[in-house]
């Protein structure tokens, strides 16, 4: 799972959203270069969310050059504002053979916090101008920020999904009727060149680590509910006004 992958020397808020959070999970081109490199030889398949500028800028030339294609999951209301890719730019992505998916419309959140009606309407209407735009059935999807639970995958089989893509870091598919729920790796700025590398090639320990990470943060999760995200923005900008 990836975001942005932002040139030598591009400011980071040229593509995709901004601010703390978002920017720890935005790498530069040599660093995906090299990930590139390790997944043809390894079959990993590289997925992107948010639709930032990047995915035809930065990422889809480098998957060109190594002859991989990518899936692009895209938050449909931030098409053709800075920063993001718009409606045409979707289309050429998809022209090249990249797989076009949904990232849900608005990106909320919390998606697990809506109503049901509410998370149906995110999935329906992202698909519905996703489609609009490649000219082709939109039946992959990813849920923004990971708070998938019931609610969140039922809406998806019913808007059309097919292959509902998670940020849990597992290997394991879960069949539903109808449609497969499958768990991803995170790579983050924060991580190093050698654990971004090793996802990509499917080497086991930076994917031991990351699941140790995910655990330890379950808890938390599952005690502060709504809060957590507010709580983990103000920490992320306390840390990023340190490190400026």
């Amino acid at each position: 799972m990836l975001h942005d992958v932002v040139a030598e020397g591009q400011p980071l808020a040229e593509s995709g959203f901004t601010g703390p959070g978002p920017d720890r999970y935005k790498i530069r081109r040599p660093l995906f270069e090299a990930m590139a490199r390790a997944a043809r030889g390894s079959g990993t398949v590289l997925t992107f969310d948010d639709g930032g500028r990047s995915a035809l800028d930065v990422a889809a030339p480098v998957l060109e050059e190594h002859g991989l294609r990518g899936r692009f999951f895209i938050a449909t209301e931030r098409l053709g504002t800075p920063g993001f890719l718009d409606r045409g730019q979707v289309a050429e992505l998809a022209a090249a053979g990249h797989v076009i998916g949904s990232h849900s419309h608005t990106h909320p959140e919390r998606m697990s916090a809506l109503s049901y009606q509410e998370i149906l309407t995110e999935w329906r209407t992202s698909i519905a101008v996703l489609e609009d735009a490649v000219g082709a059935r939109v039946e992959q999807a990813s849920v923004p920020n990971g708070f998938t639970d019931d609610a969140v995958v039922a809406a998806a089989r019913e808007a059309g999904i097919r292959t509902l893509f998670t940020s849990t870091p597992t290997r394991r598919r879960r069949a539903v009727p109808d449609m497969e729920v499958v768990g991803r790796f995170a790579v983050l700025a924060v991580d190093t060149p050698r654990a971004a590398v090793g996802l990509a090639g499917d080497a086991l320990l930076p994917r031991l680590r990351q699941q140790a990470r995910w655990q330890a943060l379950a808890l938390p999760k599952r005690l502060l509910g709504e809060r957590y995200p507010v709580l983990r923005s103000r920490l992320l900008g306390v840390l990023a006004g340190r490190s400026a």
